[in-house]
Formats: C-alpha cells, sequence, structure tokens
C-alpha cells in the first residue's frame, strides 16, 4: 500500500484554507431586440449573426460594484493560489484576508443600498440621454428591469473553509490528490504572470525604477514565502530574491547596474520553466549540504563598481566545500542562474558561465577570489546561497 503521497496530501492541505468568492453583479443590459431597430432593417440569417444586448442603465452606477470585486480577488490573488475553483490560502493569513473580505462585503452592501435607492432616477436619466432618438428612449424604457428584481442580482459573499480527504475510499479522492499535486506549478504560473506584468509595466523600454517597483516585488515575495510548503525549493528561490533586494540601496531611483540585476531577477521569475528549475536546483544544493555536513555552494554576487572606475567587482568567500550538485542536465545553481540570464538576451550578462566555472573549481581548493572585470558593463546576482536574512530589505521597504 502507498501512503507517502496522501501523508503528503494531507500535511499540504492541513496547512491551506480554501476561500470561496461569490459575487453577483447586474449587468445592466438587456438583450437586443428586433423591433428596437425600428423597420426595414436588414438582418443577417440567425445561424450566421445574432443581436447582442443594449445598456438599460449607465455602466458609471455599476462600475462600483465591479471594482469591489477586482479588490477582492487582488486580496486573495496577492495572498493566495488558485485551488478548487477559489483560493488556497495559508492558515496564518486567514484571519486578516477573512478581515479584509468582511470591510469589502459592507462596502458592497453599502453600494447596493445607494444603488437601489436611485435606481428610478438614474434609469430615467440614462434614457433622457438617448431622447434626441425616440427609438432608442423607447427601447431603454421598455426593458426596465424592476428593482425588486435588480436587488436578488446583487451580492456579495464568501466562504472560508477547510478541505479535508475522505479516507474511507481512496477513489473518492483521486481528484483531490491530482489538485493538491499541482499547487505548486499553479503557484509558479501565476508568480510568473505577475513578474512579467512587472516587467512590462515597469520595466519595459525603461532605464530606471522607483520604490515602487521594489515594492510590487516584496509582494511577489511575500507571496513565495507564505505559500513555501507547497515546494521544498519555493523558500530558498524567495530567499534569493531577497539576497537581490537587500544589496539595493535603500532609496530609488534604481539605475544602471542596480536597475539591470532587478530586470534580470523579474525577467528570471516571467517563466514558469524557470521559477521549477531554479527551485529543484536550489532545494537540490541545500539537500547536497545537509548530506555531506558542508557548506552551500559560493556565494557569488557581481556588484557595479563606482561610476569612476567603470568596473564591475566580483567577489566569493570560499570555504572547503565540494561542487554544487548537477541537476537539470548537470548545471550548477550558477550555471543554470547564468543560463537563465542569457536566454533573456540582457545586455552585459552574456559568458558568465566562465567565471561561475572558475569560482567553483577554486572552491575545491578552499581559495578567496576577488577579480576586477572591466569586460562585464551590469550588476547581477549569479548564485547567493546561503541566503540572507530578510529583515534589512524588509525594513527598508516600510
Amino acid at each position: 500500500m502507498q501512503t507517502a503521497q496522501p501523508i503528503k496530501e494531507i500535511e499540504t492541505l492541513s496547512k491551506l484554507l480554501l476561500v470561496g468568492l461569490d459575487v453577483n453583479i447586474w449587468s445592466g443590459r438587456k438583450k437586443l431586440r428586433i423591433e428596437d431597430l425600428g423597420p426595414g432593417v436588414d438582418l443577417p440569417p440567425a445561424e450566421l449573426a445574432s443581436l447582442g444586448s443594449k445598456r438599460i442603465m449607465d455602466p458609471e452606477q455599476i462600475k462600483r460594484f465591479d471594482n469591489l470585486k477586482r479588490r477582492a480577488h487582488r486580496l486573495l490573488e496577492s495572498e493566495g493560489v488558485r485551488f478548487l475553483g477559489g483560493y488556497g490560502i495559508p492558515n496564518d493569513a486567514a484571519p486578516a484576508i477573512a478581515k479584509e473580505l468582511d470591510d469589502i462585503q459592507r462596502e458592497f452592501n453599502v453600494e447596493i443600498k445607494s444603488f437601489l435607492d436611485n435606481y428610478d432616477s438614474n434609469f430615467d436619466a440614462w434614457a433622457q440621454k438617448w431622447d434626441q432618438d425616440p427609438k432608442w428612449q423607447a427601447a431603454i424604457e421598455k426593458a426596465k428591469t424592476p428593482k425588486e428584481v435588480v436587488a436578488q442580482r446583487l451580492g456579495f459573499r464568501y466562504t472560508l473553509v477547510r478541505v479535508v480527504p475522505d479516507k474511507s475510499d481512496p477513489a473518492l479522492s483521486k481528484g483531490l490528490e491530482q489538485e493538491v499535486e499541482g499547487l505548486s506549478g499553479q503557484l509558479f504560473r501565476e508568480i510568473a504572470d505577475a513578474a512579467e506584468d512587472l516587467v512590462d509595466g515597469s520595466f519595459a523600454n525603461k532605464s530606471s525604477v522607483s520604490r515602487k517597483a521594489v515594492s510590487a516585488i516584496l509582494k511577489i515575495h511575500r507571496k513565495l514565502t507564505s505559500l513555501a510548503f507547497l515546494n521544498p525549493g519555493i523558500h530558498l528561490v524567495a530567499e534569493h530574491m531577497m539576497s537581490v533586494i537587500e544589496q539595493l540601496p535603500k532609496r530609488g531611483p534604481y539605475e544602471g547596474g542596480h536597475f539591470q540585476t532587478l530586470q534580470t531577477l523579474m525577467l528570471s521569475l516571467s517563466d514558469e520553466r524557470n521559477i521549477s528549475k531554479l527551485a529543484t536546483s536550489f532545494a537540490a544544493s541545500a539537500a547536497q549540504t545537509a548530506a555531506t555536513g558542508g557548506v552551500p555552494a559560493a556565494s557569488v554576487v557581481i556588484e557595479q563598481a563606482p561610476a569612476a572606475a567603470g568596473a564591475v567587482v566580483a567577489s566569493a568567500a570560499v570555504i572547503e566545500q565540494s561542487p554544487s550538485p548537477a541537476d537539470d542536465g548537470g548545471m550548477s545553481v550558477g550555471e543554470l542562474l547564468d543560463e537563465i540570464a542569457g536566454q533573456q538576451a540582457a545586455p552585459g550578462l552574456q559568458d558568465l558561465s566562465s567565471l561561475a566555472a572558475e569560482l567553483q573549481a577554486r572552491a575545491i581548493d578552499g581559495q578567496v577570489i576577488d577579480t576586477q572585470m572591466s569586460a562585464l558593463g551590469v550588476a547581477a546576482s549569479i548564485a547567493n546561497i546561503p541566503m540572507p536574512t530578510t529583515q534589512d530589505a524588509l525594513d527598508f521597504c516600510m
């Protein structure tokens, strides 16, 4: 009997709560009818096209509900991962999320009352807007939906429950087991989407970013950290992110090498396959370190030198250690990060594999390396294990 997978499934579910969000918003539309168009209109056959809809209420009056719905989804997306048609959120985040959802629900109910109190006057004003064409005005007035019906189509509800597999029959939990197994992959997809949006919105065609971009990166980091139990390498990816952020000055804007470092980090996280590779490689490196009793792979950081010097300094303090474990075709962590940087074709980040290989080779002999390399024009974190603590970077963003 195989018990490892069910135990892992139960362990994951014990750290996760399911939030179901049910938000109903009246569309403010009615089906457009042939008689609304007037006589003599030549319509295509029904098999080819169908009539659309007409607005019977000013869309600005309905936008308030859409905004609150988006706010609720953004909250859950920032703290949780899509799961079983809702969102899986970590246990310790549940109280704060429930409080925020309660606040949104109260606001939604206030808006419902205001909308219904002014429903008739707003409807009349919308119909009056089209009085230059009596045909359209009449079409709106005939399609008016009773206020009582509209009230039934507006609502904000959520449920917060724990999912528990049925132990009586393994076949009943097969689908749930597959959903749990896919949670880490779903998390990687969501992180990649968020990173890609940030690259497009804050980095594309720009040469500097503000602290606002760093705050957005820290939101991604917080999500990875809170859901780290889904995959053994996730917290190491999060720590790698923090090690990059901790190299930044406490104030922006971030230009030159600092900009390139952040851009490279976000590009590496904008592909779910890269995230998965990084998580696997970091976890393998940590596992080998634990097994051998040695120290993790060399901390290799390329930092931008002062502008006047026009050089890049690469330093590594290396104590006796064995090479990083091979993974994904025999690559070390440094080589994997180098490959990802190369895939992104970021200027100044090519041909770093030779440096990583040299550092790794010398690491075996316990050498200390301090090398200036003016050929590398930007800053980038190649590898950084062990990772520093997160407190300084968190203080910086407060």
